[in-house]
């Protein structure tokens, strides 16, 4: 059976999208990534497929509109990334604040320890 990471930020429409791929790329093969936002942008962020351009992740980016939180059921985890979202499991702060390389190999830090976790149980 699947298990599901929720990734959540306040627009759900660039950093939950980069965490998501990169999640999809690196997460056991029984573990799956969506993205949510706590206030929904209406369209993906060009900055999420900025952000994955040259990395093998940018293949799991999710082109579909950012979607609520609430629109999300049963994730085993959840993953607020510099918000707190309700039911949240673990809450990122990000110390880099513009969207460059720097945030996308710090996001892929974390999340590549973060799989490490859910792999070894």
């Amino acid at each position: 059976m699947t298990q599901t990471v929720l990734f959540v930020c306040r627009h759900g429409a660039a950093t939950s999208r980069v965490a998501a791929a990169f999640f999809d790329e690196l997460a056991p093969p029984d573990w799956h990534a969506v993205s949510a936002g706590l206030e929904p942008d209406r369209v993906l962020s060009p900055t999420a497929a900025r952000l994955l351009r040259g990395t093998t992740a940018a293949a799991h980016l999710d082109g579909a509109p950012p979607r609520p939180v609430v629109d999300v059921r049963g994730a085993r985890r959840i993953v607020g990334i510099d918000c707190a979202p309700t039911g949240a499991t673990d809450l990122w702060t990000l110390r880099h604040r513009e969207f460059d390389t720097a945030m996308r190999d710090e996001i892929y830090a974390l999340v590549a320890e973060f799989a490490a976790e859910v792999r070894d149980g």
